[in-house]
């Protein structure tokens, strides 16, 4: 939207003007400049100076700088090897051959290796989230600020949306009138001791009044998906719902129920682990997945296949030969 607003600005013709006195004399180019800077519109016997025409499109630059606070909060504190698993999961998501097996080990190997150290994860998105929705609120303020007290409400107003082309009598030509007077007197010290009166075609209002009511709609959205997220990650710390965002469909080839496996990898987990699951589970099919549960489910395998293979070892060892006894046995290969 700057980019747009500020393009306007120095490639078309912002404001025209003419004298009431004389309508045919040219205005000069001074004169032209303070009214750029102090237009007014009559308003129930008051003036209300548009003291904002000027200085939307560098208002934007602000507001885009803003936005970014949460963006480099993000990239600060994400975490570095969460992120690059999730981004080789992603580019491999599409794939069903030997290698969505082998992103199972590695995604396996890592949260297994890691497990219950992830907390720091969801709270720092936890944070993120709750900065954004700061910096939501902050521009719905700060725009209701530059348009003098008419943004929040510019929406509602405005709808539906009945335009008076002739008398611009419809609430968003009264915020971004079109038309404006600009008065001069001695106080701009360019009219020697006289008042001139000069009428005012304020061009890029007709540009603003849509530029808006965007602006509007999408910070509303924006405002709206944040909070719905800062719900859906308190509701995270429900047994009910981590149980919900693990839940995929059983493969056939497996006889353990889903629920029982669900609730033995939440046992095993803490919130930060329950979150880069459900993050997790969006890149993998629903056999991979619940393999991929049923690994963290049961987090010592390898430690149980060992014990098992020690066990078998000591069973089949033979005793020592003694001077009565039989010829030793042989040990049959497994």
């Amino acid at each position: 939207m700057f980019l747009t607003v500020w393009y306007s600005w120095y490639y078309r013709d912002v404001i025209s003007c003419v004298s009431h006195f004389n309508a045919e004399t040219q205005v000069r180019l001074d004169y032209i400049n303070i009214c750029l800077s102090y237009p007014y519109v009559e308003d129930s016997g008051s003036r209300r100076y548009l003291l904002f025409y000027r200085w939307i499109s560098w208002s934007l630059l602000v507001l885009a700088f803003i936005y970014y606070i949460p963006r480099k909060m993000s990239k600060n504190l994400d975490n570095s090897k969460c992120k690059k698993l999730l981004e080789d999961l992603a580019a491999n998501s599409s794939r069903y051959d030997q290698a969505e097996r082998e992103l199972v080990d590695r995604a396996s190997g890592y949260i297994l290796f890691n497990l219950k150290t992830h907390n720091g994860l969801y709270w720092k998105f936890l944070a993120v989230n709750i900065v954004a929705l700061f910096v939501d609120v902050f521009a719905m303020q700060y725009l209701d600020f530059i348009l003098q007290g008419r943004f929040i409400q510019y929406g509602f107003n405005s709808y539906p949306f009945n335009r008076d082309p002739r008398n611009f009598t419809d609430y968003m030509s009264q915020t971004f009138p079109p038309f404006a007077s600009c008065e001069l007197s001695i106080e701009n010290q360019l009219t020697n001791r006289r008042t001139e009166k000069l009428g005012c075609h304020l061009t890029i209002m007709e540009l603003y009044e849509k530029v808006f009511l965007g602006l509007w709609l999408w910070l509303i959205l924006l405002t709206l998906t944040t909070c719905c997220y800062l719900i859906f990650l308190g509701l995270m710390w429900l047994p009910r719902m981590q149980q919900y965002l693990l839940r995929t469909a059983k493969p056939g080839h497996t006889n353990s129920k889903m629920g029982s496996v669900i609730e033995d990898a939440i046992k095993n987990c803490k919130i930060g682990d329950v979150y880069l699951l459900y993050r997790v589970k969006q890149h993998l099919s629903h056999a991979r997945f619940y393999e991929l549960l049923a690994r963290v489910s049961s987090p010592n395998p390898s430690r149980r296949a060992r014990a098992a293979r020690r066990t078998w070892a000591s069973s089949s060892k033979c005793p020592t030969p003694s001077a009565t006894a039989r010829p030793p046995c042989r040990r049959r290969r497994p």
